[in-house]
């Protein structure tokens, strides 16, 4: 299905899943964005394929997908925006609207862009950087089967897809929004650990990134439950065993259960501020 695409933001978000569109399915598609910042709109479209808009007006109609990829409190500016604020009068009812703003419901964008009526909200997360993103969709009732699939077909470029109903959103953006700050201090831990016991920071990080990346790679392809893993490299009175009474006695399962459950909680208060 060719579809003409414009991007409201081209930030570190909305850059990466554009560079998935060209490197994936930029044959079906045009991709425009509207990037105020103009070493921002530059830089973009000397590395990308995709071309810059620098107004909003009418023409906007012409766009069969309108992707909000701009941080949520740029968002809730639109309205005192002189700019941004005509948006709401030039979005048709006809167009697909995506958005990635955390915490922004579908009832605040249908608030917002009044004739809007087929709305999916998405929380990638920033793995889209290296095309290894995990992204949830959402969509409002009036989304049709068929713009399921194009935007699943869209965050396919960029990573894993996975839809849940809107509800959801906040424990996603507590676990996969949310943990790839846990996983580099977990990785960053391994490596000052390493350091502690004697190898370069240059060597522990690199062992601990790659055996991160293994781990999760293994936990991914071999169908086999992450239990069942860790059981496997622990040995009756080995090392492993020592390392992971030193976790459980340091209430490293529950520190993170508690990090997502915190994230999750910040998340559902941002949504009604």
């Amino acid at each position: 299905m060719k579809n003409k695409i414009l991007f409201i933001g081209a930030g570190n978000m909305g850059s990466a899943i554009i560079k998935g569109l060209n490197q994936k399915i930029d044959s079906a598609n045009e991709i425009y964005f509207y990037e105020p910042q103009e070493s921002v709109r530059n830089s973009v479209a000397a590395k990308l394929k995709a071309t810059p808009i620098t107004e909003i007006n009418e023409k906007i109609t012409d766009f069969d997908t309108v992707v909000f990829a701009v941080k949520p409190q740029v968002f809730r500016n639109f309205p005192k925006d002189k700019n941004m604020a005509n948006l709401a009068d030039f979005v048709a009812e006809k167009q697909l609207i995506l958005s990635i703003m955390a915490g922004i419901s579908i009832e605040s964008i249908k608030n917002f862009l009044t004739k809007a009526k087929k709305i999916v909200r998405i929380m990638p997360n920033t793995p889209a950087l290296v095309g290894e993103a995990m992204s949830v969709l959402a969509p409002s009732d009036d989304v049709s089967e068929q713009d399921i699939e194009f935007t699943k077909e869209i965050f396919q470029s960029i990573g894993q897809v996975e839809v849940l109903p809107e509800s959801s959103l906040d424990a996603v953006t507590g676990l996969s929004g949310s943990s790839p700050a846990f996983v580099m201090m977990f990785i960053e831990a391994l490596t000052q650990g390493g350091i502690l016991c004697g190898l370069t920071k240059k060597t522990a990080e690199k062992l601990a990134v790659q055996t991160v990346l293994g781990s999760a790679k293994m936990a991914l392809e071999t169908g086999v439950s992450t239990e069942e893993l860790r059981h496997a490299v622990t040995s009756p009175g080995g090392t492993t065993i020592a390392g992971v009474a030193a976790l459980e006695e340091n209430n490293f399962r529950s520190a993170v259960i508690k990090a997502v459950r915190a994230a999750c909680v910040r998340s559902q208060e941002l949504g009604k501020s």
